[in-house]
């Protein structure tokens, strides 16, 4: 009787030491998954704020580069290249390789894709095909943008 309450005793105390260790592993788990996750999502914005800067500037005639723009892009982009899913990988290569200035059909395309897969690394769903996707990223005003009232005749 003695040796069976011992037995009970040490088997409470094993599952007590189990549950806590592996509580303790699942936790730490996901702390890191949380951490990679906030870094993912903090370098594609960081990504696309810095193309989106040189796009713009582009397009508005700078085609002065400024280091410090080309420098937070690169960095960003490293920091993509350490923390990203494959698939945002091989579409921010197709990018790259296409250009990476987004003035020709391919390079928007392959940008669109590269967003894409970003929102889905990111848990998000697949964005539709017949979405205006492009017309979003790289109007630089909205369609709403009225220059009289900017202006102030209006």
């Amino acid at each position: 009787m003695q040796l069976t309450a011992l037995l009970v005793a040490m088997l409470s105390g094993l599952s007590a030491l189990s549950g806590v260790a592996l509580g303790h592993i699942l936790s730490a788990k996901r702390a890191r998954q949380d951490e990679l996750a906030s870094m993912r999502m903090a370098a594609y914005a960081d990504f696309v704020r810095s193309t989106s800067l040189l796009v713009t500037a582009r397009r508005l005639g700078n085609t002065e580069d400024e280091i410090e723009e080309l420098a937070r892009l690169n960095d960003a982009k490293t920091r993509v290249l350490l923390s990203a899913d494959a698939s945002v990988l091989k579409s921010l290569e197709r990018f790259w390789l296409q250009g990476g200035t987004l003035e020709k059909e391919q390079e928007i395309l392959a940008f669109r894709n590269m967003c894409d897969a970003m929102r889905v690394s990111l848990g998000k769903e697949r964005i539709s095909l017949q979405m205006d996707l492009a017309g979003v990223l790289f109007k630089l005003q909205p369609s709403t943008y009225s220059y009289k009232v900017h202006r102030g005749d209006g």
